[in-house]
């Protein structure tokens, strides 16, 4: 499987290597790093955010409901600001506030 295709990363507690846990944090951030990029997304930072046809704005930080499969913006993302869940296509605005 190559590392784009990658999702959720393993942990090798049978190794020995002190550092699994480490390792796979690394793995985690990076592959989040990749998915900022990819979609141009602030996400685990605080925002403002409006939704098309939704007259409101919403603040919180911006968070991944689910990995995708594979790193693709073309592919929808799931999102959550606080208790709003909405697929990445409906953004109509994003300003980061920290």
């Amino acid at each position: 499987m190559d590392e784009e295709r990658h999702i959720q990363g393993i942990i090798d507690f049978e190794s020995g290597n002190p550092n699994g846990y480490e390792n796979w944090l690394r793995q985690r951030d990076a592959r989040l790093e990749a998915i900022r990029r990819e979609w141009a997304l602030p996400l685990e930072r605080k925002v403002r955010i409006r939704l098309q046809n939704i007259d409101k704005d919403f603040e919180g930080q911006l968070k991944l409901v689910e990995q995708p499969e594979t790193i693709d913006r073309r592919i929808p993302l799931r999102l959550r600001v606080n208790k709003i869940d909405f697929m990445s296509p409906e953004i109509e605005q994003c300003i980061v506030l920290e």
